[in-house]
């Protein structure tokens, strides 16, 4: 990840990570409406070059992005409505925050096929970290884990008893959260400049 990708990253961390319930069905449900928006926002910006609306670019992507909200919105509605009533404003953040925009709309000047394959990969790479994260926050917040179930319900399996979680059940809160995200991305940080370092080290020599 890159020193630019790192403040993208966290500004995607306090949007979805931290606002988002800390239950793994949540977060999945945020992912996947994350890797759509980044790929239909992609898509548009390639559209509206193509019909040269150059004028109107960010305007029209953006409400083609939203458009694309609702729609995975109401498939969402159509499975579990449980979900989209909890998650609230938090399904028409994505499409809005920083990093959703400030990957559509990088690189423009770069073919399609290469532009969706980057944006995708920083996608998908903030997904798996998102989706431990939740994973995490479900397991030692509440000793469970999430999906979705039968009948329009969610899916729930105690994996450890409420008693024993303690004093870990504050990664659940939001306080919790952001002290969570906090940490791995110093660790984040601490790792990638030891790695900085040790490059410039053997290009040195």
């Amino acid at each position: 990840m890159k020193r630019k990708s790192t403040y993208v990253f966290l500004a995607a961390a306090l949007m979805m990570l931290v606002l988002a319930p800390g239950r793994f069905v949540y977060g999945f449900v945020l992912v996947v409406e994350l890797n759509f928006i980044v790929l239909m926002g992609t898509l548009s910006v390639s559209l509206v070059k193509k019909l040269k609306l150059d004028e109107i670019q960010s305007v029209t992507v953006i409400f083609l992005m939203l458009a694309s909200t609702v729609l995975y919105r109401q498939i969402i509605v159509l499975m579990q409505p449980e979900i989209v009533l909890t998650l609230g404003f938090l399904i028409y953040v994505i499409p809005l925050s920083f990093y959703s925009i400030g990957y559509v709309f990088a690189d423009t000047e770069k073919k399609l096929s290469e532009r969706l394959k980057n944006n995708m990969i920083q996608s998908l790479m903030y997904s798996i970290f998102a989706l431990l994260f939740f994973l995490i926050r479900d397991l030692l917040g509440y000793g469970t884990f999430t999906f979705f179930g039968t009948g329009h319900q969610i899916y729930e399996k105690v994996i450890i008893k409420a008693e024993r979680t303690g004093l870990l059940s504050i990664i659940a809160s939001v306080p919790g959260a952001l002290i969570f995200s906090g940490v791995l991305l110093s660790i984040h940080t601490f790792f990638r400049n030891r790695t900085d370092i040790i490059k410039k080290a053997e290009v040195s020599k």
